[in-house]
Protein backbone atom coordinates (compact mmCIF):
# COMPACT_ATOMS: atom_id res chain seq x y z
CA UNK A 1 0.00 0.00 0.00
CA UNK A 2 3.01 2.53 0.65
CA UNK A 3 4.64 1.90 -2.12
CA UNK A 4 1.19 2.34 -4.39
CA UNK A 5 0.67 5.64 -2.44
CA UNK A 6 4.60 6.80 -3.63
CA UNK A 7 4.19 5.33 -7.30
CA UNK A 8 0.85 7.67 -6.94
CA UNK A 9 2.12 10.68 -5.70
CA UNK A 10 5.48 10.89 -8.16
CA UNK A 11 2.81 11.09 -10.74
CA UNK A 12 0.86 13.90 -9.88
CA UNK A 13 3.39 16.07 -8.12
CA UNK A 14 6.29 18.27 -8.92
CA UNK A 15 8.81 15.68 -6.78
CA UNK A 16 12.20 17.98 -7.96
CA UNK A 17 10.70 20.38 -5.17
CA UNK A 18 10.90 19.92 -1.71
CA UNK A 19 7.44 18.88 -0.76
CA UNK A 20 5.56 18.26 2.54
CA UNK A 21 3.46 15.52 3.76
CA UNK A 22 1.18 14.00 6.70
CA UNK A 23 0.57 10.39 7.49
CA UNK A 24 -2.43 10.50 9.90
CA UNK A 25 -2.56 7.36 11.93
CA UNK A 26 0.77 6.17 11.75
CA UNK A 27 1.20 3.24 13.71
CA UNK A 28 4.46 3.11 14.95
CA UNK A 29 5.75 5.63 12.40
CA UNK A 30 7.88 3.28 10.50
CA UNK A 31 5.72 4.35 6.82
CA UNK A 32 6.94 7.36 7.93
CA UNK A 33 10.32 6.96 7.53
CA UNK A 34 10.08 4.38 4.89
CA UNK A 35 7.92 7.73 3.08
CA UNK A 36 10.84 9.84 3.89
CA UNK A 37 13.39 8.33 2.76
CA UNK A 38 12.24 7.24 -0.77
CA UNK A 39 11.71 11.04 -1.65
CA UNK A 40 14.16 12.64 0.76
CA UNK A 41 11.53 15.29 1.88
CA UNK A 42 12.22 16.43 5.66
CA UNK A 43 8.97 17.91 5.90
CA UNK A 44 6.99 14.34 5.91
CA UNK A 45 5.50 13.53 9.39
CA UNK A 46 3.15 11.39 11.04
CA UNK A 47 0.55 11.62 13.60
CA UNK A 48 -1.09 9.08 15.93
CA UNK A 49 -3.03 8.81 19.01
CA UNK A 50 -1.15 6.00 20.63
CA UNK A 51 2.78 7.08 21.22
CA UNK A 52 4.02 3.56 20.29
CA UNK A 53 6.49 4.56 17.99
CA UNK A 54 9.47 2.46 17.30
CA UNK A 55 12.96 3.69 18.04
CA UNK A 56 14.11 4.67 14.78
CA UNK A 57 11.03 6.49 14.48
CA UNK A 58 11.31 8.44 17.15
CA UNK A 59 15.37 9.02 16.51
CA UNK A 60 14.25 10.77 13.51
CA UNK A 61 11.78 13.27 15.13
CA UNK A 62 9.28 12.77 12.45
CA UNK A 63 5.83 11.99 14.42
CA UNK A 64 3.52 13.43 17.36
CA UNK A 65 0.82 12.44 19.31
CA UNK A 66 -2.12 13.66 18.31
CA UNK A 67 -5.71 13.13 17.52
CA UNK A 68 -6.96 13.24 13.85
CA UNK A 69 -10.12 14.88 14.83
CA UNK A 70 -8.03 17.92 16.15
CA UNK A 71 -4.96 17.61 13.96
CA UNK A 72 -2.02 20.02 15.31
CA UNK A 73 -1.31 21.51 12.26
CA UNK A 74 -2.29 24.98 10.52
CA UNK A 75 -4.16 25.15 7.85
CA UNK A 76 -2.90 24.94 3.77
CA UNK A 77 0.43 23.15 5.92
CA UNK A 78 0.67 19.95 3.45
CA UNK A 79 1.20 19.08 -0.31
CA UNK A 80 -0.51 15.93 0.44
CA UNK A 81 -1.50 13.47 2.98
CA UNK A 82 -2.21 9.44 3.15
CA UNK A 83 -4.06 7.30 5.66
CA UNK A 84 -2.78 3.50 5.65
CA UNK A 85 -6.04 1.76 7.28
CA UNK A 86 -6.81 4.46 10.29
CA UNK A 87 -9.81 6.14 9.57
CA UNK A 88 -11.81 3.04 10.44
CA UNK A 89 -10.63 3.45 13.72
CA UNK A 90 -11.50 6.97 14.47
CA UNK A 91 -14.84 8.07 16.33
CA UNK A 92 -15.85 10.63 13.49
CA UNK A 93 -14.41 10.10 10.08
CA UNK A 94 -16.19 12.99 8.50
CA UNK A 95 -14.44 14.99 11.31
CA UNK A 96 -11.39 13.56 10.34
CA UNK A 97 -11.64 14.52 6.78
CA UNK A 98 -12.52 17.90 7.34
CA UNK A 99 -9.42 17.84 9.39
CA UNK A 100 -7.06 16.42 6.28
CA UNK A 101 -8.88 18.69 3.79
CA UNK A 102 -7.99 21.59 6.47
CA UNK A 103 -4.22 21.06 6.60
CA UNK A 104 -4.03 20.31 2.59
CA UNK A 105 -2.61 22.82 0.28
CA UNK A 106 -4.81 23.77 -2.90
CA UNK A 107 -4.37 20.79 -5.26
CA UNK A 108 -3.24 18.56 -2.50
CA UNK A 109 -3.66 14.83 -2.32
CA UNK A 110 -4.73 12.58 -0.54
CA UNK A 111 -4.65 8.63 -0.11
CA UNK A 112 -6.00 6.11 1.71
CA UNK A 113 -6.79 2.71 2.47
CA UNK A 114 -9.77 1.18 4.53
CA UNK A 115 -10.61 -2.18 4.92
CA UNK A 116 -14.56 -3.61 2.87
CA UNK A 117 -17.38 -3.36 5.36
CA UNK A 118 -18.67 -6.34 2.55
CA UNK A 119 -15.64 -8.51 1.79
CA UNK A 120 -16.53 -12.05 2.91
CA UNK A 121 -12.04 -12.76 3.61
CA UNK A 122 -10.31 -9.95 5.28
CA UNK A 123 -6.59 -9.74 6.14
CA UNK A 124 -4.93 -12.27 3.35
CA UNK A 125 -2.42 -9.52 2.46
CA UNK A 126 -1.21 -9.00 5.87
CA UNK A 127 2.06 -10.46 5.64
CA UNK A 128 2.90 -9.28 9.60
CA UNK A 129 0.04 -11.86 10.49
CA UNK A 130 0.11 -15.48 10.98
CA UNK A 131 -2.50 -17.76 9.59
CA UNK A 132 -4.11 -18.51 13.00
CA UNK A 133 -3.95 -14.47 13.66
CA UNK A 134 -6.09 -14.01 9.92
CA UNK A 135 -8.55 -17.09 11.03
CA UNK A 136 -9.38 -15.51 14.48
CA UNK A 137 -9.72 -11.85 13.18
CA UNK A 138 -12.22 -13.62 10.43
CA UNK A 139 -14.01 -15.55 12.44
CA UNK A 140 -14.73 -12.21 15.48
CA UNK A 141 -15.57 -10.27 11.90
CA UNK A 142 -18.39 -12.67 11.04
CA UNK A 143 -19.27 -13.22 14.56
CA UNK A 144 -20.10 -8.97 14.54
CA UNK A 145 -21.70 -9.53 11.25
CA UNK A 146 -24.13 -12.37 12.79
CA UNK A 147 -24.85 -10.08 15.71
CA UNK A 148 -25.99 -6.93 13.72
CA UNK A 149 -22.62 -5.57 15.34
CA UNK A 150 -20.04 -5.05 12.42
CA UNK A 151 -19.66 -1.13 12.42
CA UNK A 152 -17.12 0.92 13.13
CA UNK A 153 -18.48 2.40 15.99
CA UNK A 154 -19.07 -0.72 18.32
CA UNK A 155 -15.16 -1.75 17.99
CA UNK A 156 -15.29 -3.91 14.56
CA UNK A 157 -12.93 -3.58 12.31
CA UNK A 158 -15.29 -3.12 9.62
CA UNK A 159 -14.41 0.19 7.16
CA UNK A 160 -16.22 1.24 4.57
CA UNK A 161 -18.89 0.26 1.59
CA UNK A 162 -17.71 1.52 -1.99
CA UNK A 163 -20.49 4.20 -2.33
CA UNK A 164 -20.14 5.01 1.38
CA UNK A 165 -16.80 5.45 1.28
CA UNK A 166 -17.27 8.09 -1.99
CA UNK A 167 -20.04 9.87 -0.19
CA UNK A 168 -17.54 10.68 2.59
CA UNK A 169 -14.64 11.48 0.20
CA UNK A 170 -16.59 14.22 -2.16
CA UNK A 171 -17.61 16.35 0.60
CA UNK A 172 -14.25 17.10 1.35
CA UNK A 173 -12.55 16.19 -2.53
CA UNK A 174 -12.66 16.25 -6.19
CA UNK A 175 -11.51 14.08 -8.35
CA UNK A 176 -12.35 11.18 -6.21
CA UNK A 177 -10.50 7.53 -7.75
CA UNK A 178 -11.58 4.58 -6.47
CA UNK A 179 -8.45 2.28 -6.48
CA UNK A 180 -9.48 -0.95 -5.28
CA UNK A 181 -8.98 -2.86 -8.59
CA UNK A 182 -6.01 -0.99 -9.41
CA UNK A 183 -4.59 -1.66 -6.42
CA UNK A 184 -5.11 -5.52 -6.37
CA UNK A 185 -3.94 -5.44 -10.00
CA UNK A 186 -0.91 -4.00 -8.55
CA UNK A 187 -0.31 -5.93 -5.81
CA UNK A 188 -1.28 -9.65 -7.31
CA UNK A 189 0.02 -9.31 -10.64
CA UNK A 190 2.50 -12.17 -11.04
CA UNK A 191 1.28 -13.70 -7.51
CA UNK A 192 -2.04 -14.93 -8.63
CA UNK A 193 -2.95 -16.32 -12.07
CA UNK A 194 -4.06 -13.85 -13.90
CA UNK A 195 -7.85 -15.42 -14.66
CA UNK A 196 -8.54 -15.78 -11.52
CA UNK A 197 -7.18 -12.18 -10.66
CA UNK A 198 -10.01 -11.57 -13.81
CA UNK A 199 -12.78 -13.31 -11.46
CA UNK A 200 -12.03 -11.74 -8.37
CA UNK A 201 -12.08 -7.88 -9.69
CA UNK A 202 -15.33 -8.42 -11.83
CA UNK A 203 -17.88 -6.09 -11.07
CA UNK A 204 -20.52 -8.40 -9.79
CA UNK A 205 -17.75 -9.63 -7.50
CA UNK A 206 -15.53 -7.62 -6.25
CA UNK A 207 -17.17 -5.56 -3.74
CA UNK A 208 -17.12 -9.09 -2.09
CA UNK A 209 -14.20 -10.28 -3.10
CA UNK A 210 -11.33 -7.12 -2.23
CA UNK A 211 -10.59 -7.37 1.30
CA UNK A 212 -9.88 -3.39 1.43
CA UNK A 213 -10.81 -0.13 -1.06
CA UNK A 214 -8.38 2.39 -1.93
CA UNK A 215 -8.52 5.95 -3.26
CA UNK A 216 -7.04 9.18 -3.99
CA UNK A 217 -8.57 12.34 -4.32
CA UNK A 218 -7.62 16.56 -4.68
CA UNK A 219 -8.61 18.65 -2.17
CA UNK A 220 -11.94 20.68 -2.53
CA UNK A 221 -11.09 24.66 -2.85
CA UNK A 222 -14.49 25.61 -1.22
CA UNK A 223 -17.00 23.49 1.31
Amino acid sequence: MVHHCCDLLRQRLDCSRELSGLIVGCGNGNEVVYMRRTFRYRHLVGIDVEEEFSPEVRAEHCVVRGDALALPFPADAFDFAAAFHSLEHVQDPRLALSEIHRVLRPGGFFYMGVPNRRRLLGYIGSFDATIWQKITWNLTDWAARARGRFRNEYGAHAGFERRELLSLLQEYFIDVQLLTEDFLRYKYAGAVPGIILRILLAPAIVDYSAPSHYAICMKRASL
